[in-house]
């Protein structure tokens, strides 16, 4: 059994990932409300200038177009202003709620736990905004957890993903705690202190590929 797959059996949610099978079901399963678990996916994405002057970032636009056709609510986290991430979002055909400017405010867009699949944002007006002072990532977390309760969810089941220190607070909050693996980082400063976290074999874009759908 691969290593990823394994950590996700042990945390009882092998199949969401690992069984082709299932996705269907998991995907059929994530639109409903009362008596099912909402899966929500936290991650921490990190901004970059292209020569042309638009906004790129280091996630894989494939494995989050798997993820999204799962059934799975993106989240992205970033240090990044709010401009960035929406410009994020645009290019990986995302419409989420993201926290930005280091855990400063949670954007949630409009209508969007009553209709996920159809909201879109064209405008800032577009946005439900929470803000947190001090900024607070982990506070973020909980927020959105909250909301998808009272959206009538019998329960949330959050997976974050990060590479560094940055992310501790998100990570520490989450019940699966994923980490990917950057030989340029010192993490294990980060591990010791999230000792449940798997670490990805791969690192670059495999590894946030890994850490995504486990492959």
């Amino acid at each position: 059994m691969a290593p990823f797959v394994s950590f996700m059996s042990r945390a009882g949610v092998e199949s969401l990932l690992a069984a082709p099978g299932a996705r269907a079901d998991v995907r059929s399963k994530s639109r409903r409300r009362a008596g099912e678990c909402a899966l929500v996916m936290f991650i921490r994405v990190y901004s970059s200038s292209a020569d042309e002057g638009t906004t790129q970032c280091q996630l894989p636009a494939d494995a989050i177009a798997m993820l999204t056709a799962w059934g799975f609510r993106l989240v992205l986290v970033s240090g990044s202003p709010v401009d960035d991430i929406v410009a994020i979002q645009h290019q990986l055909d995302l419409v989420e709620p993201f926290i930005c400017n280091g855990g400063a405010a949670l954007h949630v867009p409009s209508h969007y736990f009553e209709s996920p699949k159809t909201s879109h944002v064209t405008a800032s007006n577009d946005w439900e905004v929470f803000s947190f002072n001090p900024p607070d990532r982990a506070a973020g977390v909980n927020l959105v957890r909250d909301l998808f309760l009272a959206d009538g969810w019998s329960d949330v089941l959050t997976i974050g993903i990060g590479c560094d220190g940055d992310d501790y607070r998100v990570l520490s909050a989450v019940d699966i705690p994923i980490v990917v693996r950057d030989a340029s980082k010192d993490q294990s400063m980060l591990l010791r202190h999230i000792p449940a976290a798997y670490l990805t074999t791969a690192t670059g874009t495999e590894g946030w590929t890994e850490a995504l759908i486990g492959s």
